[in-house]
């Protein structure tokens, strides 16, 4: 997976090939496919393990007893800078050669991170009055909604700043009840 990170960085998702990968893991071709059926299969691993760190990351970030607004910002800052730490990669997302296969492994990441926003609101919303429950399909729409809005700023080379207070916004009017 090291081996395809690289090439993506190097050559972007396309123009990578199980070539690539092989020489930059320093790997031969009969370890690669003993691992994975194919570059797809690949991708989707490297995806999934980076969603699950990033998620890891992100929850640990979340300081719980903290008001539902920090804990907002606490999550959404700890996730950019995850992401902005390695623009090259995290813009192969976005691809157009995304396959059937990597499109679903997005939405079971995007449903993990919708079942963090639900456990975390949960708690909150015992606690503050303020803070209404949230559904799992609300939650998923902020989850894909931010995805999609972070690669269109990764994509346009835009800075995050605008994004990030976007975010932060949205996220806190929907878990607040207001109508933003």
């Amino acid at each position: 997976m090291e081996g395809l990170a690289a090439s993506i960085r190097e050559k972007g998702l396309a123009g990578t090939q199980v070539s690539d990968i092989v020489r930059h893991a320093r790997a031969s071709r009969r370890t690669f496919y003993n691992h994975f059926e194919d570059k797809e299969a690949c991708f989707v691993e490297l995806m999934t393990t980076l969603a699950d760190a990033f998620l890891a990351e992100v929850d640990r970030a979340i300081d719980r007893e903290a008001p539902i607004e920090t804990q907002i910002e606490q999550a959404i800052d700890t996730y950019l800078g995850l992401v902005t730490g390695d623009p090259a990669l995290m813009s192969t997302f976005a691809s157009p050669a995304l396959g059937e296969r990597t499109v679903l492994a997005q939405r079971e990441g995007f449903e993990r991170y919708a079942e963090l926003i639900v456990s975390v609101v949960k708690g909150d919303s015992a606690r503050d009055p303020r803070v209404r429950p949230i559904s799992i399909e609300r939650a998923y729409m902020l989850v894909s909604g931010l995805h999609q809005t972070l690669v269109r700023a990764l994509v346009r080379g835009e800075d995050l700043g605008p994004a990030s207070y976007e975010f932060k916004a949205v996220i806190t009017a929907a878990l607040s009840g207001s109508s933003a």
